[in-house]
């Protein structure tokens, strides 16, 4: 089977997991998937073809430090997806999307203390 996205609400308040690694292929992460989750610190998304990241996918994961982001084709954030994560969080994007996705992920309820890099 081709798994294309993360169910909404797949991992909602788990906890026990501390990293996700987005595989390739994955075209969606869908709302609340992995809100509340108190241990998880670091995010992956190796994926190139993601395209949505649904609301409050990371909703109130207070310890989410570190977030990558491979895709160069993320369309759409949804609101508070970043909400409640790390104030000094670190984002890596990819250089050419930089500009475009600092103002994706500000409305995404990221906060102003956290950075953003290429």
């Amino acid at each position: 089977f081709n798994v294309t996205s993360v169910a909404p609400s797949a991992f909602k308040g788990n906890k026990k997991i501390t990293s996700v690694t987005v595989k390739k292929g994955i075209q969606d992460i869908g709302a609340n998937a992995f809100a509340s989750c108190p241990k998880l610190k670091k995010v992956t998304i190796k994926s190139t073809t993601l395209k949505n990241i649904g609301a409050k996918a990371f909703y109130n994961c207070k310890k989410l430090k570190s977030v990558v982001i491979k895709s160069k084709v993320l369309k759409k954030i949804g609101k508070n997806a970043f909400k409640g994560i790390n104030k000094k969080a670190v984002f890596r994007v990819p250089a050419s999307k930089l500009k475009a996705y600092k103002k994706t992920l500000t409305k995404a309820g990221l906060a102003k203390t956290a950075k953003i890099k290429k």
